[in-house]
């Protein structure tokens, strides 16, 4: 697929993709613009991007919550959201989510029991109603956890664990449940759930915290781990993101979500190095903020919300 570098202050995308054939016989018709507005000055606190996404798209929102994971997908007024941040940032991606339009999430999965990802999906629950839930079976419980299921079972749903293969169909976008493959991995960052979605001839993989042992098992497995983008494992920590992992993906872009200056030394320099030597074009939310990927099918294009930040890895 043809690398495209979106620049902050102009940017076209092609109009193609997002309707109601499967995502591999989907083709683009015509072409519209992204209408992008940044700042000229820097800004004191994260903004939302001003972008208006093409209804035909895939558009993938890395939202920058600090030292945490959550994405939303939308494709032809369909939303997920993937994690949920820590539980003081719930405010703030409701905020955000209105701001997109959002009015009901279609699915909400909850990769993993580590508060950075569904501690704040209580308060999102407490204002949007959402579909489905998937987890990927809790072993524990807390009080982060607790309010998380206390607000789906509010809604009359249950939290269930998808079973490996199973398919969720956001628009024309499809989400496919590739792991984890085992439910004795003795790090609960291995039992997250790592899910692949496909939009055309485009796929983003997401994976959680998993690390290594996951990732092995998933290549062994055979699965097809091909993706143009990888939000990479981990928050960037070098027990994730193997060489061995990256040459089974093969991404041409990665998005990792963290904070500056975070007590875990994250990104390592082990899995950068990793990255660099794959060619791969990496997007921060530390340094970039907010990160969208818009996708019509075909390509895909970034965005970010400070326009002093640029993606690592560029030649």
């Amino acid at each position: 697929m043809k690398r495209l570098l979106a620049l902050l202050l102009a940017a076209a995308v092609l109009l193609g993709g997002c309707r109601s054939l499967p995502p591999e016989t989907t083709q683009p018709e015509t072409t519209a613009p992204i209408e992008i507005t940044q700042p000229v000055t820097e800004p004191t606190e994260p903004t939302v991007p001003q972008i208006r996404i093409p209804m035909r798209s895939l558009a993938v929102h890395y939202i920058d919550v600090g030292h945490a994971d959550c994405i939303l997908l939308e494709c032809e007024n369909s939303f997920a959201l993937i994690d949920g941040g820590n539980a003081e940032d719930g405010p703030a991606i409701v905020k955000y989510l209105q701001d997109q339009g959002v009015q009901r999430l279609n699915l909400v999965v909850a990769t993993h029991p580590h508060e950075d990802h569904y501690g704040g999906l209580a308060t999102v629950l407490k204002t949007f109603s959402a579909d489905k839930f998937w987890g990927s079976g809790f072993t524990f419980t807390n009080s982060y956890i607790d309010a998380f299921l206390r607000q789906v079972d509010k809604q009359g749903e249950e939290l269930i664990t998808p079973q490996i293969g199973h398919k969720f169909y956001l628009g024309s976008a499809v989400i496919t449940v590739l792991g984890p493959l085992r439910t004795d991995y003795e790090d609960t960052n291995d039992t997250s759930l790592v899910l692949m979605v496909q939009y055309g001839d485009t796929k983003f993989l997401f994976t959680g915290d998993m690390e290594r042992i996951a990732e092995t098992d998933l290549i062994n497995s055979g699965v097809d781990l091909k993706a143009d983008v990888l939000k990479v494992g981990h928050h960037g920590s070098g027990s994730s993101t193997s060489y061995l992992f990256l040459r089974n993906v093969m991404p041409t872009y990665g998005v990792i979500s963290l904070s500056a200056d975070n007590e875990y030394g994250h990104p390592h320099d082990a899995p950068m190095s990793r990255l660099r030597d794959a060619d791969v074009e990496v997007y921060r939310t530390d340094t970039m903020g907010t990160v969208i990927a818009v996708s019509d099918g075909h390509n895909i294009q970034f965005t970010w919300t400070n326009p002093y930040g640029k993606p690592w890895n560029v030649q």
